[in-house]
């Protein structure tokens, strides 16, 4: 009768454990989740205000990227002013190359490049910015914000966006244990 409490007992010790153990992993979990919410609501937070200014003062948005790093340090990034006259895809691939080498070596953990576009609402194609964000836990998306200026009004006026997964682009040596670039 001993060992069948002793049994018991441990049983119910180890279930007891396991399930602390599971509501630990649980909560960890949630507060990664989270963490990476936080990181990609600041990217885009900053990069709206900053795509804001630049269509309010330009009619026009340059492309741009905003990235942060482990210290939550919030990074703008811009082509070069030697690069101003680069085309625009050249200037997007710059961009990309700035995020891709900031991850690896300035310890990026996000990014988000800015494009101004054309970009799906309700069926048709208006004007936007195409937003391309990152984490490096494997997060990838391609977020499409159109928006609407009233000239009259002085006012811009961005709806609601939708997001599409995408292939991995800053982080992509993350994905690769053997690729060492």
């Amino acid at each position: 009768m001993k060992y069948i409490l002793n049994l018991i007992l441990g049983f119910i010790i180890s279930t007891t454990s396991v399930s602390v153990m599971a509501d630990e992993a649980e909560k960890n979990l949630k507060e990664e989740i989270n963490k990476v919410q936080t990181q990609l609501d600041a990217l885009v937070d900053r990069g709206g205000r900053y795509a804001y200014v630049q269509l309010a003062q330009k009619n026009g948005l340059s492309p741009f990227a905003v990235a942060v790093d482990e210290a939550q340090t919030i990074i703008m990034l811009e082509v070069p002013k030697s690069e101003e006259k680069a085309t625009l895809s050249d200037k997007i691939l710059k961009l990309r190359e700035m995020l891709f080498l900031g991850a690896k070596n300035a310890k990026f953990v996000a990014g988000a490049l800015f494009v101004q576009a054309k970009v799906p609402y309700q069926g048709d194609q208006v004007d936007g910015v195409a937003i391309e964000m990152e984490h490096k836990m494997g997060l990838s998306v391609l977020r499409f914000t159109p928006y609407d200026v009233d000239r009259d009004a002085q006012k811009i006026s961005f709806k609601k966006p939708v997001d599409k997964i995408k292939p991995v682009v800053f982080f992509k040596q993350k994905d690769n244990k053997n690729n060492k670039s």
